[in-house]
This record gives structure tokens, C-alpha cells and sequence, in this order.
């Protein structure tokens, strides 16, 4: 690997680099993926969608709840002022 030229890194997780052949090295732990340049810009643009879709807030289930809120006195304010 002294041969290929390293793009990213990313202390303790991983490295992308390009070899001389022109092929994409994404070495992650106990994974490697050789990727062709093209192939390489399609599955970054997977992982960015992929990302995009994973920090959207979860939906709560079940219904939501609707509280009221008003401004109106109380019932004993209004006695006093009849």
C-alpha cells in the first residue's frame, strides 16, 4: 500500500486511497471494498442518502396528543364578578 495515494482517513475507523491503477481502497476495520472511480462516486452518493434518511427525526407512535390551552379566567373568577 506504500504505492497508493491516500484521499481521506479517519483515525481509528478507517482510509480511503487510489492505487496507481486507478482503482478506490476503502479500508474500514475488518472490511476493504475496491471500488472503480465511477463505481466509487455512485457509492458515495448511496452513503450520502443513506446518511440523509438516518438523521431525520424517528416518528413517535401512536397518536399524537393535542392539548388545549386558553386564556379564559377560571369559573370562580367569573362568580366573583357577577
Amino acid at each position: 500500500m506504500e504505492d497508493h495515494t491516500i484521499i481521506a482517513t479517519e483515525e481509528n475507523f478507517g482510509a480511503v486511497s487510489v492505487c496507481p491503477g486507478g482503482i478506490v481502497h476503502v479500508n474500514l476495520l475488518h472490511l476493504t471494498l475496491k471500488l472503480t472511480p465511477s463505481d466509487f462516486e455512485k457509492f458515495s452518493d448511496l452513503i450520502a442518502k443513506a446518511r440523509l434518511n438516518f438523521s431525520r427525526p424517528k416518528r413517535t407512535e401512536g397518536k399524537p396528543r393535542l392539548q388545549v390551552v386558553t386564556s379564559e379566567t377560571s369559573s370562580d373568577d367569573d362568580t366573583k364578578n357577577t
